[in-house]
């Protein structure tokens, strides 16, 4: 029996045991934040928004998105990361005169087909929120890592309107009503790049939120997409 031999291979055991945990956790398992902004893009002219009349929009808003992040593959100069993470885009808001009828609305001329209705006052409210689940692939060289990503992106639209003076025809009289978007779980899409130094990143990223008029839900959302830019950090969890 050599005793040297034993504890040398004890040795090797226990810095093998050691190097495991650390190694899982920076390859496999870390959490991930970002804060920054959204940019709710608007959908087609007549969708709450009449083009020819006075409308304010305010479409931008501040995101957060955090979760955990880790990789599937990775080598010295490249690999494949997954991401796990739920997304709050924010609520926008916008304000718009519109005819009450899309009958009397032109499309092409911004303007009334014959006289226009009086005009009601629409107030709209709603934000954008999920989770999504990506994959990366990136190529990396001295603490510098550029990366693409996408992936399915499960989300939640809520969408209000609030409408004053709103009449059934020309000569009826004006009422306020309110109406909304039936909120419910759909699957869209993210796709995005990123450009970041060790453990910080800049991120673009796509959402493909919209929601067309159905029977089931005539009230949608105003916007056709979300574009979000964020400062993003990783952090090892042990």
């Amino acid at each position: 029996m050599n005793p040297f031999k034993y504890s040398a291979a004890a040795a090797v055991g226990v810095a093998l045991a050691l190097s495991i945990p650390s190694a899982r956790a920076e390859s496999f398992f870390q959490i991930e934040a970002g804060i920054g902004g959204s940019a709710y893009a608007r959908g087609a002219d007549g969708l709450w928004i009449q083009d020819g009349f006075e409308h304010n929009l305010h479409l931008t808003a501040p995101a957060v998105e955090v979760g955990v992040t880790g990789e599937l593959f990775e080598r010295p100069a490249w690999g494949v990361a997954w991401h796990a993470d739920y997304v709050w885009l924010a609520t926008v808001h916008t304000q718009g005169m519109a005819t009450p009828s899309d009958e009397n609305y032109n499309l092409k001329t911004k303007s009334c087909n014959g006289s226009c209705w009086p005009l009601a006052n629409y107030l709209g409210s709603g934000h954008n929120s999920g989770f999504i689940l990506t994959l990366e692939p990136h190529y990396d060289f001295d603490g510098w890592r550029i990366g693409v990503e996408a992936g399915p992106y499960l989300f939640k639209n809520t969408w209000s309107v609030d409408v004053q003076g709103w009449r059934s025809s020309p000569d009826a009289a004006p009422m306020d009503i309110h109406v909304e978007n039936k909120a419910q779980w759909k699957l869209g899409y993210v796709v995005g790049a990123s450009i970041g130094y060790k453990n910080f990143s800049i991120n673009y990223q796509y959402f493909a939120n919209k929601e067309s008029v159905t029977a089931y839900n005539p009230y949608p959302p105003v916007w056709n997409g979300t574009h979000v830019l964020l400062v993003k950090y990783r952090a090892n969890v042990f």
